[in-house]
């Protein structure tokens, strides 16, 4: 029985190079193309800078960007105290259903207090 020969490993090495130079030549073409074209539509490579006015400096919120520095800023403090509220204070959770909700402190009061009175019986 004999065993198939086993085709010797080739690369093409000479279209690889090939399509690197002409892959770097296009590049470069593109490159000095682009460099025209800035040229001819800007008068120069590089742009002049324009500081317009500060329309909205010192607004806390200027876009989707928080601007306040942290060390200045109240919003945590502002989102846990409005978490805290319901926690301190009575109030509604579904007015329909007659559901509403009470101060930790006490609602921790009343389940002390009844469960010592079911350990008392």
């Amino acid at each position: 029985m004999s065993h198939p020969v086993q085709e010797e490993d080739r690369i093409a090495s000479g279209k690889i190079v090939l399509t690197a130079v002409i892959s770097l030549a296009l590049f470069g073409v593109g490159a000095l193309w682009s460099v025209k074209i800035q040229r001819d539509e800007m008068k120069g490579i590089a742009t002049q800078n324009h500081i317009y006015g500060p329309t909205e400096v010192g607004k806390p919120e200027i876009g989707l960007v928080y601007q306040w520095p942290f060390n200045l800023s109240h919003y945590a403090d502002d989102k846990v105290e409005a978490k805290k509220v319901p926690l301190d204070q009575f109030g509604w959770v579904d007015k329909k259903a007659g559901v509403v909700h009470i101060p930790v402190g006490q609602a921790i009061q009343r389940y002390v207090a009844s469960q010592s009175s079911g350990a008392a019986k």
